[in-house]
């Protein structure tokens, strides 16, 4: 074996070019595959991050109808998150929020947003949890006061400190008009989010509503293959309430999210199989210009096992080294 492994590192060497331009196709084939796969699993989990932190959370617990018509008619009990941490279940964490569509009105513009109501200290999950803000941020959750967009505010022609009219529709459908002071304007990841919320305290917002429920309860998983079990066990627990998954919630983000992943297998498949036959057809030549050289090796009486032992190893010897350097420039 130890003549063997000579021959084979010395024939590398002497045939160097063409074994440099093997390892080449390799190198490169092997570092784009691996660039390509943490690319797209990178986008693939920025779609769930964003998505995930828009307020949605992996699980999220809704009253009924509350999709089709989303509004303060259609609301759950407060203690319902009590209950959810009374079993062990893989759950990082939870947040309730009361939301309602709204209208708000500035002295020059009006803009159809969200009112959101929040814990503050419980919004680590979510996009607001990492915001800078102009202004202040809420205090806790019975803070009258409400932040919004930046891009809101410049459509609103608005800034810190002035006073805007929000109207929204009230549990028993009649119409809410109250005033909030703008108290601080935050910079979202995109301008969608910074024009669709406005968000304020959640006790304050029940008090303003006549409410003492949430619209909604997301809860967070530590592991994303958690969200099958955790899903199937709250509908189980709650069978009075609609459970999703961030995917059901948001569509074309989950469809984005498995189309990614499904298209790297594919690339990877198609790039091997090119990589395969193209170092085949290099090896299977480089075989043929080498009858003489075997020819002899048998004349002198190696085994003709031996001699297929030495391609091989050759063969191996190229595709290891190849693949480490490959993986490290990858």
């Amino acid at each position: 074996m130890l003549l063997i492994l000579q021959l084979a590192v010395r024939n590398l060497w002497r045939q160097r070019r063409r074994n440099a331009l093997v390892m080449f196709a390799i190198v490169v084939s092997i570092g784009g595959v691996f660039v390509m796969n943490a690319l797209a699993r990178g986008m693939e989990r920025d779609f769930l991050q964003g998505s995930v932190e828009n307020m949605r959370g992996h699980v999220k617990l809704l009253a009924p109808n509350y999709r089709s018509e989303p509004s303060l008619k259609h609301l759950i009990p407060i203690d319902i998150d009590r209950a959810t941490y009374k079993d062990d279940l893989p759950i990082k964490g939870w947040v309730a929020r009361l939301r309602t569509p709204a209208v708000v009105m500035s002295e020059r513009e009006t803009r159809g947003i969200e009112l959101v109501g929040i814990d503050p200290e419980n919004v680590s999950h979510s996009f607001l949890g990492d915001l800078a803000y102009e202004g202040e941020a809420l205090t806790d959750a019975n803070d009258a006061g409400i932040v919004i967009g930046e891009q809101l505010a410049k459509d609103l022609k608005t800034s810190v400190g002035r006073r805007l009219v929000v109207i929204f529709n009230g549990p028993d459908e009649v119409a809410i008009e109250t005033g909030f002071r703008v108290k601080g304007i935050f910079d979202a990841p995109n301008n969608q989010l910074e024009k669709l919320y406005v968000i304020t305290g959640l006790e304050a917002l029940q008090k303003v509503a006549g409410v003492q429920t949430i619209s909604e309860l997301s809860i967070y998983v530590n592991d994303m293959a958690d969200v099958p079990l955790v899903k199937s066990e709250l509908a189980a627990r709650f069978p009075n309430l609609d459970v999703f998954t961030w995917a059901e919630l948001d569509l074309f983000t989950g469809e984005m999210h498995a189309i990614i992943g499904f298209t790297v297998y594919i690339l990877i498949v198609v790039f091997m199989c090119t990589l395969i036959f193209g170092l085949i057809n290099a090896l299977v030549t480089a075989v043929l210009e080498r009858a003489r050289e075997f020819g002899m090796l048998r004349a002198v009486g190696m085994k003709s096992r031996l001699v297929v032992l030495q391609v091989v190893i050759e063969c191996l010897i190229i595709m290891l080294v190849s693949l480490l350097v490959g993986l490290g420039i990858g």
